[in-house]
């Protein structure tokens, strides 16, 4: 059961004198920490400290992005992938290619479908066997048009592009553009390890050169895929103990390659073979073209996944899908561009808010904890505001990035907040109801070289706690 809150009017010098206390020796330089903290109805400032000076949010950028899509797109909105096929049918021949053409969906994969990365593609075939084909004499086109075609931010790390985090976008894109790299143990001390990638697919694959050691023996893995390659290097020591395995999610350079060679996988274990090549081309069907299935999923599950467990691949699809329906081409000069008549749209200064991307992976997004307060103010009055507040994360809740904090049962039901963290970074960002019934704003960014995750959540924290408490 939640604590009752009791009705009382918080004393605002002495809750000042608290917070103060709270926020002695953050584990940043001063001059690397902003924060504020404001009632949320009034606007009254309880806290402060460098409220004017902009620091790299990270990950707490995705919560404008997402803001923006909820405003412009509205909460019934609907990803949509289509596939098509043309030409007559004959003797199970299709006389014809097959066609599919993206709407920049994040979701197919098996995050909604039961862990089953396959299930959407096995529909497609289904609709294809119930047409009575199984051969395709044509090629499988693949209209990726709805995004332009720079699939990483130019100012996001170099050497990372294997990273899951960093994985590439685009309009058709499959099982979070990454693969997973599992591995076992041969069947004896000696023997080379067994190096499986999943999905399958025909544009990575794995070279093992590690060895299996006796039970004792500890994993000593490294899964490496250089830049630009599509070679998956296993190396080191994987123990003989009984079936256990390791995976590691890689992610891929080529996302349309990727969705297109997996396709073909999956039709071909349906028992239909595709004769011609995987093309990319521009293709928009026409009446010539008979629809062969629909695949849709809704927006604000997609913003969940974003701010919940802070999925950068999903805040970017979402970023360039805003930019797309709005400007005709998502890419990320549209998307800043569409991101800023919503700022503009709502009150804001769109020139407070220096932002490049849709994740946070950008260090140059940059935005002050006063600004920051000012938009969760202004998102609260928002007609979706209580939606996209519900796609925040919040202490406990094992999907989110809280899930390990605020844990105790004063804070539960209490904290609304998204998290962010690159190298040197570590942002927190939402809103907190505190014992009173009073809600705040608040925005707490810590930036420095050196600055560890442990004391920065630490501080964030005894902060948060503190204003549950005596707000």
């Amino acid at each position: 059961m939640l604590p009752v809150f009791v009705q009382a009017a918080p004393n605002v010098p002495s809750l000042h004198a608290t917070l103060d206390r709270a926020a002695l020796r953050p584990p940043a330089r001063s001059r690397g920490v902003s924060i504020q903290i404001a009632e949320l109805e009034t606007g009254q400032v309880i806290f402060e400290r460098n409220p004017d000076k902009p620091e790299t949010i990270a990950s707490v950028t995705k919560m404008f992005s997402t803001a923006a899509a909820l405003h412009f797109l509205g909460p019934d909105y609907k990803f949509k992938t289509t596939f098509w096929r043309r030409g007559d049918i004959k003797e199970g021949q299709l006389l014809g290619s097959v066609l599919v053409v993206g709407g920049g969906d994040p979701n197919i994969s098996g995050r909604f479908y039961n862990d089953d990365f396959n299930a959407v593609f096995d529909q497609w075939a289904e609709g294809l066997k119930k047409a009575g084909v199984t051969r395709i004499a044509g090629d499988l086109i693949l209209n990726n048009s709805f995004f332009d075609s720079v699939s990483r931010h130019p100012d996001w790390p170099a050497g990372q592009e294997a990273k899951w985090y960093q994985a590439p976008i685009s309009a058709l894109s499959y099982n979070d553009n990454v693969v997973y790299v599992s591995i076992k143990p041969g069947q004896k001390p000696g023997l080379r390890a067994e190096a499986v990638i999943e999905p399958e697919n025909g544009v990575v694959r794995a070279v093992c050169t590690a060895r299996t050691v006796g039970n004792r023996g500890r994993a000593r893995v490294a899964v490496v895929r250089m830049p630009g390659s599509d070679e998956v290097s296993v190396t080191g020591t994987v123990p003989s103990r009984g079936e256990v395995s390791w995976t590691t999610p890689i992610a891929i350079d080529d996302a349309a390659g990727f969705f297109g060679s997996a396709l073909r996988n999956r039709l071909k274990v349906a028992g239909i073979d595709l004769t011609g090549s995987i093309i990319q081309k521009d293709v928009k069907p026409d009446n010539s073209w008979v629809l062969v299935a629909t695949t849709e999923s809704d927006l604000l599950p997609t913003l969940a996944v974003t701010n919940k467990r802070s999925q950068g691949f999903y805040a970017e699809q979402v970023f360039k899908t805003v930019a797309a329906e709005r400007k005709g081409q998502g890419s990320w000069p549209n998307a800043i561009a569409t991101e800023k008549e919503f700022l503009s749209a709502v009150g804001l200064d769109p020139s407070r808010y220096d932002l490049h991307d849709g994740s946070g992976l950008s260090p140059f997004n940059k935005v002050a904890a006063g600004d920051l307060v000012n938009f969760l103010r202004v998102m609260s009055r928002h007609p979706n505001g209580a939606l996209w507040k519900n796609t925040l994360a919040e202490p406990g809740d094992p999907i989110g990035t809280l899930r390990h904090r605020l844990l105790e049962l004063s804070t539960q039901g209490r904290v609304w907040a998204k998290t962010g963290s690159i190298s040197g970074v570590s942002t927190l960002a939402g809103y907190v109801t505190a014992d009173s019934g009073k809600t705040y704003a608040f925005a707490i960014l810590l930036n420095g070289g050196g600055l560890g995750e442990y004391g920065a959540h630490a501080y964030q924290d005894r902060l948060i706690r503190a204003l549950v408490k005596n707000g």
